[in-house]
């Protein structure tokens, strides 16, 4: 037997009765788990749902190719996120979330920190008490962060300044250059940053998780905020998210 913690991001069904979860646990990532009658009326029916973090107890299995796989035993719930399931808005946030997660390969980079990210933003979509909109900005590019895709954020890549009024963010090479080192800022793979958005986008890279959520931006800079986290993940994912366009009409 193996016991893990993960929240579970994705549900299949399989066959009539049955279904496969996806959890993102610490210990391995994005991981499939069959659950026998598991669309059915049943005592982990709750626990092995969407957005819930489960303790999960699972039999492995290896198939004939060497293969292994995941059977569940047992679950216990650990936190619910009720509230995401009280409010449309948030369920389809939650459900993009999930989808970015999926997509992400977790499995191949610091899997904690990833899980952290995730439990922290459901926490605050749930409780309300942070603006939906910069917690998913915020989880779109610190996600991204920390899959691998973290650009070079300090200084000019040309001359080593640490700001001017404008600069560059080239997602080809994922370096920044100021306005005077920048040969063709109308590139359609550069995006503009005046210094308060490089700021905002400084401190989602970089700061420490404690204070990941703290910050507080205007309007203006938030429609800035989502147009660039937005092209920030079409970019590196070459997915159009339904669950995304969903979000969006609410």
């Amino acid at each position: 037997m193996l016991t893990l913690k993960g929240l579970i991001i994705r549900e299949e069904t399989r066959g009539e009765s049955s279904k496969c979860i996806y959890a993102l646990t610490e210990e391995q990532g994005v991981i499939c788990i069959f659950v026998r009658s598991g669309m059915k009326s049943s005592k982990y029916s709750s626990t092995t749902q969407l957005y819930v973090y489960s303790e999960l107890c699972l039999e492995e299995k290896t198939d004939a190719k060497g293969n292994v796989r995941y059977f569940l035993n047992s679950a216990e719930e650990d936190h619910m996120f009720y509230n995401l399931r009280l409010d449309v808005k948030k369920m389809s946030l939650a459900a993009y979330l999930c989808e970015l997660l999926f997509y992400s390969r977790v499995e191949t980079f610091d899997r904690s920190e990833v899980l952290r990210l995730a439990l922290n933003t459901f926490y605050y979509i749930n409780n309300g008490k942070r603006d939906i909109e910069y917690l998913k900005s915020v989880f779109e590019f610190r996600l991204l962060c920390e899959t691998g895709f973290r650009p070079n954020l300090l200084a000019c890549r040309e001359c080593l300044a640490y700001e001017s009024e404008k600069m560059y963010l080239n997602l080809y090479d994922e370096t920044l250059e100021c306005e005077n080192c920048c040969q063709n800022p109308l590139d359609p793979l550069t995006i503009e940053l005046d210094k308060k958005l490089l700021y905002i986008v400084r401190y989602i890279a970089l700061t420490d998780f404690d204070k990941l959520f703290n910050l507080k931006i205007s309007p203006r800079y938030q429609e800035q905020l989502t147009h660039f986290t937005e092209r920030f993940v079409k970019y590196h994912f070459r997915e159009q998210f339904d669950t995304l366009d969903f979000y969006r009409n609410f």
